[in-house]
């Protein structure tokens, strides 16, 4: 078998440096899958969010009940 021919799964990362050459951060594939992940998420709650009723539609039917009287009612 030919040992010159082989694959090789190799990571990759994004090193981040400032201008004295200190590390800033590093952008690893799993920080990308987590943003696309967080990107998709909040457009799906989004989009329900905003189809979502809102306004005076939302509130709840008011029962008036006359033999109901309030607490401190003025006369």
């Amino acid at each position: 078998m030919n040992k010159l021919h082989h694959t090789t799964q190799e990571g990759w990362a994004v090193h981040v440096y400032d201008c004295d050459r200190r590390l800033l951060c590093t952008l690893e594939p799993s920080h990308g899958w987590m943003f696309m992940a967080g990107l998709a998420l909040g457009l799906t709650l989004g989009i329900i969010g905003y189809n979502l009723p809102h306004g005076p539609a939302m509130a709840p039917p008011q029962d008036h009940n006359p033999d109901i009287v309030a607490p401190l009612q003025i006369d």
